[in-house]
């Protein structure tokens, strides 16, 4: 009988002992560096002028990018430079071209928030939900820039920003 309480408590042991070190390994995945890579809201433009038009606004924008997301074994997420320039596009209702102002932020803007695991490769922060794919994730933020008329007095349409980080 003692025999077969000891079995029963050692593979419930042994068990629980690999959930533990599945959702560790997991985890690993997200911890350390990643760089934002990609700042995308849906449409290629030519907002410096140079002749070419890219979906990835990092590109176009001539604000410094030095954003990295740090992921901790504590399940910290925290970042020292966030990249957070001010765009402010209009449309022209005659042709359909966009226009951009582009502020770049001054100072530097940085964060510290818990992350949480959903499952074996997505993980969740700040109500943003992303999965790693390779050594990748995007998070996007919905419906986060407003576009306006010529005049700047109604929003005319609004676009997501596509964030998108690449593991250092």
């Amino acid at each position: 009988m003692l025999t077969k309480v000891s079995l029963i408590l050692f593979t419930s042991l042994v068990i629980l002992n690999s959930c533990a070190k599945e959702e560790t390994v997991n985890q690993s995945r997200v911890i350390g560096e990643w760089k934002l890579t990609n700042y995308n809201i849906g449409s290629s433009f030519d907002i410096n002028k140079d002749g070419t038009s890219n979906l990835n606004l990092l590109h176009e924008i001539a604000c410094a990018n030095n954003e990295v997301l740090t992921f901790e074994t504590t399940s910290v997420v925290s970042s020292n430079d966030t990249y957070n320039p001010t765009l402010n596009i209009s449309k022209s209702q005659i042709d359909n071209t966009y226009t951009f102002n582009v502020e770049c932020a001054q100072g530097v803007i940085g964060f510290a928030t818990e992350f949480s695991q959903l499952n074996a490769n997505t993980f969740q922060f700040n109500d943003s939900q992303f999965t790693i794919v390779n050594d990748t994730f995007s998070i996007t933020l919905n419906d986060e820039i407003q576009i306006f008329n010529e005049d700047f007095t109604t929003v005319i349409e609004t676009r997501d920003i596509v964030l998108t980080y690449t593991k250092q």
